[in-house]
């Protein structure tokens, strides 16, 4: 199993916390994003997308943090950290779209800005982090 990362990217983050969590064996695979090695034609045939995380687990390629956090809970049956009853597999799933909505529009945007010069509106990204961490 491999983990395409990139050791700044919270998504990645996540996902590399997950396994070893988990204590399985995985290889990772740091994706020079400074290069633009995620846009080059081998990553972009992993994720079309290309953004890190990307789990390769034997042929079987996941892309988006959340999709491999789910994944990896269902492959090893670790009903302990995503549950089968309805009710609370719902309120993983909201974390779960919390972290990929309000967190990485609000934080993690203006992390990208300050910290990787990314071209978004500045004054919006940082006015939704500050919102967000009253």
């Amino acid at each position: 199993m491999k983990l395409y990362h990139h050791p700044l990217s919270g998504h990645a983050h996540r996902a590399h916390l997950f396994l070893s969590l988990l204590g399985v064996p995985y290889e990772l695979v740091e994706v020079d994003m400074a290069a633009g090695a995620h846009k080059a034609p081998d990553f972009l045939k992993l994720n079309p997308f290309g953004q890190v995380p990307v789990l390769d687990d034997n042929g079987t390629v996941i892309t988006d943090s959340s999709a491999i956090l789910v994944y990896l809970a269902r492959k090893y049956g670790r009903t302990d950290w995503l549950p089968e009853e309805a009710v609370a597999a719902a309120r993983i799933q909201k974390w779960l779209s919390v972290a990929s909505g309000e967190i990485a529009y609000g934080p993690c945007a203006a992390r990208l800005v300050t910290v990787f010069g990314a071209d978004f509106r500045t004054d919006e990204v940082i006015a939704r982090r500050t919102a967000f961490s009253r």
